[in-house]
C-alpha cells in the first residue's frame, strides 16, 4: 500500500513537471510554485522546531 502511494506521488510530480516544462501549462507552473512555497514553509517549520528543542532542552 505504501509503495502504491509513493508511486502515485512520484507520478503526479513527474506529470506536473513535464506539463510545466514541455507544454508550458500555466496551471502546472502555478502548482509547482505552490508546492515550492509549501516546501519552504515545511523547512522553516522544521528549523523552528529544532531551535525550540535546542533552546528548551
Amino acid at each position: 500500500m505504501k509503495s502504491l502511494l509513493a508511486f502515485a506521488i512520484v507520478t503526479f510530480f513527474a506529470i506536473t513537471i513535464v506539463m510545466a516544462a514541455v507544454f508550458r501549462n500555466q496551471r502546472a507552473r502555478e502548482t509547482l510554485r505552490f508546492l515550492r512555497n509549501v516546501a519552504y514553509g515545511y523547512i522553516i517549520a522544521i528549523l523552528l522546531i529544532a531551535a525550540w528543542r535546542l533552546w528548551f532542552s
